[in-house]
C-alpha cells in the first residue's frame, strides 16, 4: 500500500487560528482583520487580553450549543414527514417480503425481511421518541 500523499488533518483547534477579540470569530494567523466584524486582529498580551479571549471563545461556543440545541429540538415537519414515510414504507416492505419468504419457505429472505421490519421499527421509534 502506497503511502498517502498528504498528512492528516488534525480536527481539534490548532495554532493555526485565533479569535476576534471582538465577536470571538476563528481567524487564521495571518488574517490582520476579523473577517467577520472587520476589527483588527493586533493583540496584546498580559492578563486583560487572555482574559478577555476567554470569555469570548465560552461565549462563542454557548451560542453554537444555543442553536444547535433549537435545530435539534424543533425539526422542521418535510423532515419528520420524510422520516415517517420512510419508516412506513420500510416496514410495509418488510412485512410483504416476510409474508412472500414464509410461502416460499426461503430462510435468507426471512432474514432480510426482518432486518426491513427492524429498520422501519427503528426508524419510527426514533421519530416518535422524545429526548
Amino acid at each position: 500500500m502506497d503511502k498517502p500523499k498528504k498528512e492528516p488533518v488534525i480536527l481539534h483547534q490548532s495554532q493555526g487560528s485565533k479569535l476576534c477579540l471582538n465577536c470571538g470569530f476563528p481567524n487564521r494567523n495571518t488574517d490582520t482583520q476579523c473577517m467577520y466584524c472587520r476589527t483588527s486582529l493586533i493583540e496584546d498580551s498580559g492578563l486583560f487580553n487572555w482574559i478577555r479571549q476567554t470569555y469570548y471563545v465560552l461565549r462563542w461556543r454557548w451560542q453554537l450549543k444555543q442553536k444547535r440545541d433549537s435545530l435539534e429540538s424543533n425539526p422542521p415537519i418535510y423532515r419528520s414527514f420524510g422520516f415517517f414515510v420512510l419508516g412506513v414504507i420500510l416496514s410495509a416492505i418488510g412485512i410483504f417480503v416476510f409474508t412472500s419468504a414464509i410461502s416460499q419457505n426461503s430462510f435468507s429472505s426471512g432474514l432480510i425481511a426482518i432486518l426491513l421490519m427492524g429498520y422501519g421499527v427503528v426508524t419510527l421509534k426514533t421519530l416518535f421518541s422524545s429526548k
